[in-house]
């Protein structure tokens, strides 16, 4: 999985050379069988690089020599993701599938290529879901790609064992909770308002079980997530979700529900649902610095001028940096100087100066964003907030 640390520690080598290939992959389907094909010409086009640069070819060889073997493993290509990311370099071996759709890019210099993957870290983070259900509530983590479960040692997860383990009377255990999900059984009703179903028992009765069963799944819900600090989603049916609010104590539980039986929901499912509520909670630092940059307009503290903010990044001066997905813009910086070379396209010895303004600032422990030309601040090529005017 792509984190921070993970661009941190790709942005901190600075060795020549540094071999970044971003190709796009499929999941599924006849198409798959061209990603192989597609990965060998990105090889070709480095090999092509290096020749230019004048690099040994016997040292060529055995950089490229990993990279080759994949070529060979029919199973990695049937266990692909959205885009495949590659980064050589002597003595470092590394890949990793993405859940982006990546534009083929290729990058041969004394650093990596990471803007393709800042989206990743702008949407980083762990969530959890709890779905209610009388048959089996559980509850999950989930990270925008992945979802396990978190086992709930000391409630009863199901209706049947906490009637079995509180019903004050044993011989009645066939109740089922009306918007809880997982069925009725043969003796019920239905009335209006009521939570519970279960022949010759009071509304009330069924309210007060649901209560205590709802109570007892807190307690412990909210014990572990007052530890782990993720925020929390509901799923389930309206009432259960409304009763669960009610007992509620955990003070990062969200908003937004996922309406709906978790019994007819897979885990992973529940995960691309969730995964809709939580997505604009991670972009909301983005979206305040965005409003910032805004607010900012006439002051010396923002710019759009490349040149200003590729200076200000070496010198840690960047504060929040958001460049366009899938642009660059070649130059270099004389740092003796003080100035900043643009030329037209890639030569030796030149870097994408966006690329280069993004390793210094998250570096230097400043946010980069990632956004589609449309959606940058006032659809400029570069953005940034600095430190200090």
């Amino acid at each position: 999985m792509i984190t921070r640390q993970t661009i941190l520690d790709l942005a901190g080598v600075n060795q020549n050379p540094c071999i970044s290939i971003y190709i796009p992959t499929h999941m599924m389907g006849e198409e798959i069988q061209q990603d192989p094909i597609r990965f060998k010409n990105a090889l070709k086009k480095v090999e092509d690089k290096l020749a230019e640069q004048h690099n040994n070819d016997t040292k060529n060889h055995v950089l490229l020599k990993e990279a080759r073997e994949l070529l060979d493993k029919p199973m990695f290509w049937q266990q692909s993701d959205k885009g495949l990311a590659v980064f050589i370099t002597e003595g470092m071996f590394e890949y990793y599938r993405v859940p982006l759709e990546f534009e083929e890019q290729i990058l041969v210099a004394d650093h990596f290529l990471i803007t393709p993957l800042l989206p990743m870290i702008t949407l980083e983070g762990t969530f959890c879901i709890l779905a209610l259900s009388q048959k089996n509530t559980r509850l999950l983590r989930a990270t925008r790609d992945a979802i396990r479960p978190i086992e709930l040692k000391e409630a009863a997860t199901s209706m049947e064992e906490f009637l079995q383990y509180h019903d004050e009377d044993p011989g009645v255990r066939h109740h089922s909770i009306q918007g809880m999900g997982g069925g009725k059984t043969k003796s019920h009703y239905q009335s209006e308002g009521g939570i519970f179903h279960g022949h010759g028992t009071e509304d009330t009765t069924d309210e007060r079980e649901l209560v205590n069963y709802l109570n007892q799944i807190e307690n412990e819900v909210t014990s572990i997530m007052r530890k782990r600090n993720d925020p929390l989603i509901l799923a389930g049916m309206e009432k259960a979700v409304a009763e669960y609010r009610k007992v509620n104590h955990y003070s990062r539980l969200m908003d937004e529900t996922i309406f709906h039986n978790p019994d007819d929901l897979t885990d992973e499912v529940v995960r691309e649902k969730g995964w809709e509520i939580i997505r604009s909670y991670f972009l909301r630092d983005m979206y305040n610095d965005l409003e910032r940059f805004a607010d900012l307009t006439g002051s010396e503290k923002h710019s759009d001028n490349l040149t200003e903010i590729v200076q200000a990044s070496y010198y840690g001066k960047v504060d929040s940096l958001f460049v366009p997905i899938g642009e660059q813009s070649w130059g270099w910086f004389d740092e003796e100087r003080d100035t900043v070379h643009h030329s037209s396209g890639q030569q030796n010895g030149e870097h994408d100066l966006i690329n280069m303004a993004a390793i210094k600032t998250i570096s230097q422990g400043g946010n980069v964003y990632a956004l589609d030309r449309e959606e940058m601040p006032q659809k400029k090529p570069i953005a940034a907030i600095f430190r200090y005017a």
